[in-house]
Parts: C-alpha cells; sequence; structure tokens
C-alpha cells in the first residue's frame, strides 16, 4: 500500500511540476492565475474563490501549493543552468509535509533530478563566496534573504528578498535536501518560522 501511495504522489507531482499554470484545474476554476498566485478580490487581500466544493479543494491541494511556488522559483531563474540552493528549501518543504504520508520522502529530491537531467537543466555546484559559514551550524544572529522563501502555511512567498531573519541561537541543520543543509529562522516582518540554505542568506554585520 505504500508503494502505491508513493508512487501516486509521485505521479501527482511531476504532473503538477510539468503541467502549465493555464492548464490546471486550479486555473480554470479562477483559483490561480496564470503566474501561479491565488487570485484575490479587487483591492482586497481576501480569494477571490473560496474553497468551498471538494472539487475546488481538490484543485487546490498543499501539493499544489508547494509545487506551484517551487514552479514559481523555476520562472525567477533564467537559462538552463540553475543553482542547488535556489530549491533545497523548498523541496524540504514538501518532504518535511509528506513524511508521515509516503514511505520514501526522498522520493522528491530523486524525481526532482530526473526532471532537470531530462530537460537539459544543469546544476550550478559552485558554492558563492557570500554563503556564511560551512554547513556545519548556522551562527546566531540576523541576516538578510537574497531571494524569496517559501512558508508552507501560507500561499504566497511571504518571504521575499531583502527581508530580515534571525537565528536566536546557533542552529543545527534539520536536514539535507540535494546535498545542501537546511536550517530554521524566523522571518522577523512576520515572526513565522521558515527554512532556508545558507546560500539563502547573507550576514550583513
Amino acid at each position: 500500500m505504500g508503494r502505491a501511495i508513493d508512487l501516486f504522489v509521485t505521479y501527482r507531482f511531476l504532473k503538477l511540476l510539468t503541467t502549465p499554470f493555464e492548464k490546471t484545474e486550479a486555473f480554470k476554476l479562477g483559483i490561480i492565475d496564470e503566474k501561479g498566485n491565488r487570485v484575490k478580490l479587487p483591492k482586497s487581500t481576501r480569494p477571490a474563490v473560496e474553497l468551498a466544493t471538494v472539487e475546488q479543494k481538490n484543485a487546490y491541494t498543499i501539493l499544489h501549493k508547494l509545487v506551484f511556488n517551487i514552479k514559481k522559483i523555476f520562472a525567477k531563474v533564467p537559462g538552463l543552468r540553475t543553482k542547488v540552493g535556489t530549491y533545497a528549501a523548498a523541496l524540504f518543504l514538501l518532504k518535511d509535509t509528506f513524511k508521515e504520508s509516503v514511505d520514501d520522502p526522498d522520493m522528491f529530491e530523486k524525481e526532482f533530478m530526473k526532471y532537470l537531467k531530462e530537460n537539459n537543466i544543469e546544476f550550478d555546484d559552485e558554492i558563492s563566496e557570500e554563503v556564511i559559514g560551512f554547513g556545519e551550524v548556522l551562527p546566531k544572529g540576523e541576516y538578510t534573504l537574497v531571494q524569496d522563501i517559501l512558508n508552507k502555511e501560507e500561499e504566497e512567498l511571504s518571504a521575499k528578498k531583502g527581508d530580515k531573519v534571525i537565528a536566536y541561537e546557533d542552529e543545527a541543520p534539520v536536514d539535507t535536501v540535494l546535498g545542501i543543509e537546511i536550517f530554521p529562522v524566523i522571518h522577523i516582518k512576520s515572526q513565522e518560522k521558515i527554512y532556508i540554505s545558507l546560500e539563502d542568506i547573507k550576514d550583513d554585520s
């Protein structure tokens, strides 16, 4: 049974990853726009479509939200070469969300790498000179995000490039994704916990 669930979730993950936003059920039902963002009422932060019916709820699940946000990151990365760290935190959220539902949470990484290879997208494995520390620990301190980061509780990329985050103590990694260590920090503006790689932040001190 577990293997069957893994195969189903993997299929859904790849299907969503490869389907243009405008061809998804969420778009057809008016839940998202052509860029994958939740459609809002005019001059309001409220969604234009409430998820009231089974059809609407099935078209916009937590899996949809997480994969749609990975696709949004893709849209911001030009060309066929991308940094590993760009996707590590987003894939961690997928693993963390579905770890109780699937036998092999690492399948998201494996299938993502397979997808990149099949689409001739190369990973840039070079470590930026601005990367903090050596991956063993994130030192206590305040940092600035160098790219948008997803909070799985939110529907949008709520932690934006340029926002401040803080580690109240030296933080050990909670996981390693695509060979990149993932750390918890607090997003100062929202006071929410988010997860980042060392390549997602810079030290202004």
